[in-house]
């Protein structure tokens, strides 16, 4: 059941409403009366008052000066306007405050009760929204709570190819979590290795200890820079330092008093290795080569080792070990990004070259590669043989006995999966143009997503994600913005009025869309009209 409270200064008009009316077949709890504006916030403080009835010209502080004291302090009600004065100024203020309706005395009983119950359903969809947004908020908060271990198993994910480092998924997820980088940002490693533990652990009591050398870290190196500890498994975490500011040596002095604090009070002995300056999309090179110095280290312990005191070593060891570049490589088989990986394929291949890269070298990237190949055409459900028809994969023998063949064999292939990959991309873009045609026809009618689904022939889940991603938008932002820019050519090109024009582009509530079209257009309606026609 729910609550009315009726305002207004007329004994007979409260009476009139309260007694006079039988409101036995609408759903009123209780029925609240309040002879000015002073007594309806004494009841509204008091009272849980779902719609308030309200005059407009009482003393002191008159209906409008109320429902903007509602809208501040009780959002949650709804606000009607009785009144006898047909004034339009009046009228223009409540649709600016989002007065729910505006009735004139003298009323008829039977329209009085299906205004209050239409504000009944506008109650009730309030209260969905504010229990969608509380629990919004409840997992706001918990993902937040949760966000540093978000952040962790990010850059986890980063160092072991499971993400892609091209920049547009690295600056993409880098918002998301709140990392305040860019896939070009600098940023410094310092890899932290844990030698050896003073005491015989248990897996778990080791498992804790190093959390305890993670927290240190997270004090003692990061010395309260922006940054995050990263632990990586068997003894290793790194510390990432957001900016590379700060002088080396004074993270080396920090490093120093570290590698001391966790002998005496963490009882393990670590050496830390301070990586050059890099960027973000270069991270995964700047620690497969601080690796390279720990594994080579055989004689310091406890120590702080210097990148760039070890350049020589660590690049000679690199080019020993490079890892294979195929996850980033499967991120490039999109349309649009063949020049990207083309190039990539090039670097990869010149760096083979340069360092002459032997047979067994190239049975390696031979098999990788097509493993990598069969991968990706698995998760798009495509067989090899229709992308492949002479069956080109069955080259290896041939392309194998030299370094060129294998360059001109990769570069083939990867033009035969991106001219797939396009040509697929334009079928994708034909279900999403047919999408915008049926919002245009269908434009001021109710718009779901599930009747734009079966015009396709799609999931309608997929088709918001498909949507998305081929335009960068929502469906519902798209279908706001595709009707805002209908509304703005009427205004300009009409005299419509501005009601009707709200209802022709699916807009019944002309305070919503007076909304809407101020938040996009950062103008009201009647402004937007008033500038562009006089101009």
């Amino acid at each position: 059941m729910y609550n009315l409270l009726v305002v207004d200064d007329e004994d007979i008009a409260v009476r009139g409403i309260v007694q006079g009316i039988n409101w036995s077949d609408v759903p009123i709890g209780q029925l609240f009366t309040a002879c000015d504006a002073e007594e309806a916030k004494e009841v509204l403080l008091q009272e849980k008052v779902h719609i308030v009835l309200s005059d407009i010209d009482m003393p002191d502080l008159n209906g409008i000066q109320l429902l903007e004291w509602v809208n501040e302090h009780s959002p949650s009600s709804v606000t009607v306007f009785l009144t006898g004065h047909a004034d339009f100024k009046y009228a223009q203020q409540a649709v600016q405050l989002d007065c729910f309706d505006y009735l004139l005395k003298p009323v008829d009983h039977e329209v009085l009760k299906t205004c209050i119950n239409q504000a009944i359903e506008k109650v009730v969809e309030l209260e969905e929204l504010e229990e969608i947004r509380s629990t919004y908020s409840h997992y706001y908060e918990q993902w937040n709570k949760q966000r540093p271990a978000l952040i962790e198993r990010f850059w986890q994910d980063m160092l072991h190819y499971r993400v892609s480092a091209a920049p547009v998924h690295l600056d993409s997820s880098m918002e998301t979590y709140g990392i305040p980088l860019r896939a070009d940002s600098e940023i410094r490693v310092v890899l932290i290795s844990i030698e050896h533990w003073r005491e015989e652990w248990s897996a778990r009591d080791e498992e804790i200890m190093t959390y305890g050398v993670k927290n240190a870290a997270a004090e003692l190196v990061l010395g309260g820079k922006p940054g995050h500890i990263v632990q990586d498994g068997n003894g290793i975490l790194y510390a990432l330092f957001y900016s590379n500011e700060e002088d080396e040596q004074a993270i080396a002095i920090r490093c120093n008093n570290f590698i001391q604090q966790a002998r005496g009070l963490l009882h393990c002995q670590l050496s830390c290795y301070i990586g050059a300056a890099t960027v973000a999309q270069q991270l995964r090179d700047s620690v497969q080569r601080l690796l390279d110095l720990e594994r080579s280290n055989v004689n310091a312990a406890c120590a702080v080792i210097h990148e760039s005191s070890h350049s020589g070593q660590a690049a000679s060891a690199s080019i020993a070990s490079q890892p294979l570049p195929f996850t980033d490589w499967a991120m490039l088989l999109a349309p649009g990004k063949r020049a990207e990986l083309l190039l990539r394929i090039d670097e990869h291949f010149d760096h083979l070259q340069h360092n002459n890269g032997d047979y067994t070298q190239l049975a390696s990237f031979y098999f990788g590669f097509m493993n990598m190949v069969f991968q990706w055409l698995s998760k798009q459900g495509v067989a090899i043989t229709d992308v492949f028809a002479k069956r080109e994969w069955e080259a290896g023998e041939q392309v194998m006995k030299s370094l060129p063949r294998m360059r001109s064999w990769t570069h083939q292939v990867c033009m035969q999966l991106t001219d797939y990959a396009g040509a697929a991309g334009k079928d994708v873009s034909q279900v999403v143009a047919k999408v915008q045609r049926y919002m245009e026809e269908h434009l001021d009618e109710q718009f779901s997503r599930e009747h734009a689904a079966e015009a396709v022939y799609l999931n309608p889940a997929y088709l918001s994600r498909l949507f998305r991603r081929e335009t960068g938008h929502s469906l519902t932002d798209y279908l706001v913005r595709m009707r805002i820019a209908r509304a703005r050519e009427e205004l300009e090109k009409t005299n419509t009025k501005i009601s009707d024009i709200a209802v022709m582009i699916g807009y019944s509530n002309f305070s919503h869309f007076s909304k809407l079209f101020k938040k996009e257009t950062g103008l009201t309606p009647q402004e937007y009209r008033k500038k562009v026609q006089h101009i």
